[in-house]
């Protein structure tokens, strides 16, 4: 994965990270506020409860303040990584200390064995669960060793005290006074394997995660060189179809704006980017709608090829239906910059087929899709040629010779062009 899709993924991770601990803390601030609410009302005498809570409230108020304060850092999406830390460390201390502060409170003072019947697993477990939602499994390790440490302890506590029993193989460690050790190997038992299978879920959601910001990664770099259907399927397909350079039949195409060294004159360089950017959003657009592949931006030219990489029969109708388009498109383009009382632009189109290098080509270091060969030269010596002959759009013999559907077209005879030992008959677009 390069550095761009790392950084993506990295992104992506770290929203979902803030979003889910900003619904654990949500969560958590409305459970603690009605927890605590109940408390006062045991507090104020107005139950029958033998509970002495002020430590309890205390406790959960403090949880509550940390809570809203997440709630204020997360919303400006600022040290993500430090309130998951501190969330997990609350989520793996809260059932020991909630637990141990309401025993305490207890009246009259209750039997020490209670610790280990009073359901730390269970709140544990859901506790556990919902740190998975981090997609962190750090936080679920963190979780669960919290947990698990805290029936431990609470199961040493107890067997200090000399009043404590040990049983087995009955019901006193669950009803009596007794507590035993199978029930506590049970309950770590059930807090590990929940630990292990929240962690490898999470540990799993966020490769799932980072393969699909990969792919989605890939998938944007194709669509700025391929249409969509192409991208698509070189997308499914693998890389296998542009990984290696081949010879194949193609279709080149050409465009350039007339007179943009002109049409720049008096503009900022930020404006001169701004015209041939939205001339080339018009352009490329048509391109992709015809199923060509964006070759390369040559200064205010535009290389396009059809029959790439996957070879097509129709690919020189799909050409011209692209310069007809373009053409279509550069109006549009004129009636929007007239509007805005701005010159209008030309553009002059060429068009050749025949044999070239396609695929991956460069070194080591750097390689990008692209096509070579004498057919890529003939193209543009084409487009120049319109200078000439006064014709936007043009085309050979060879791209006539292989259209498939008819097309208005207009022979203009052989044409001498530049770097080509003979003159190439050209047709012109109607």
């Amino acid at each position: 994965m390069d550095r761009s899709a790392s950084s993506m993924t990295t992104t992506l991770l770290g929203e979902r990270e803030a979003r889910s601990l900003t619904m654990l803390s949500a969560i958590t601030l409305v459970s603690l506020g009605v927890s605590t609410g109940y408390l006062v009302v045991l507090a104020t005498g107005a139950t029958s409860e033998s509970v002495q809570p002020a430590a309890l409230i205390v406790y959960f108020g403090t949880c509550i303040a940390i809570c809203a304060a997440h709630l204020v850092v997360l919303r400006r999406r600022r040290w993500v990584n430090l309130v998951g830390i501190n969330t997990a460390l609350l989520a793996a201390t809260f059932p020991a200390i909630a637990t141990f502060l309401l025993w305490r409170g207890m009246i009259p003072p209750a039997p020490v064995t209670l610790l280990t019947k009073l359901p730390v697993s269970a709140v544990g477990l859901a506790i556990i669960a919902g740190m998975a939602l981090t997609l962190r499994p750090l936080y679920v390790v963190m979780t669960g060793i919290g947990v698990a440490s805290t029936l431990v302890g609470f199961f040493q506590v107890t067997t200090l005290d000399p009043a404590t029993i040990l049983a087995s193989g009955s019901a006193d460690p669950y009803v009596g006074p007794s507590i035993s050790r199978t029930r506590v190997v049970f309950d770590l038992l059930f807090v590990f394997s929940a630990t292990a299978g929240c962690a490898f879920a999470t540990r799993i959601a966020r490769r799932t995660v980072r393969e699909a910001a990969a792919l989605q990664h890939s998938t944007d770099q194709l669509s700025r060189y391929f249409s969509p259907d192409i991208a698509a399927g070189i997308r499914d397909g693998g890389e296998a179809f542009v990984r290696s350079a081949r010879e194949q039949d193609v279709v080149v195409l050409f465009s350039d704006l007339v007179g943009y060294t002109g049409l720049c004159a008096g503009l900022s360089p930020a404006q001169a980017l701004e015209l041939l950017s939205e001339y080339q959003e018009y352009m490329v657009a048509e391109i992709f709608k015809a199923g060509g592949t964006l070759d390369k931006f040559i200064g205010d030219g535009i290389m396009a090829t059809f029959g790439t990489p996957i070879a097509a029969s129709d690919a020189a109708d799909r050409a011209v239906q692209a310069a007809r388009t373009m053409t279509t498109a550069l109006e549009r383009l004129n009636t929007v910059r007239a509007a805005r009382g701005e010159p209008t632009l030309a553009q002059r189109i060429g068009i050749h087929a025949g044999p070239a290098v396609v695929g991956n080509v460069g070194t080591s270091q750097r390689r990008e899709f692209s096509v070579i060969g004498d057919a890529v030269n003939v193209a543009s010596r084409i487009e120049a040629a319109g200078k000439r002959t006064g014709r936007s759009v043009m085309m050979s013999a060879a791209v006539v010779s292989r259209l498939q559907s008819t097309a208005d077209i207009e022979p203009l005879g052989e044409i001498a062009l530049d770097g080509q030992p003979k003159p190439i008959e050209l047709f012109a677009l109607r």
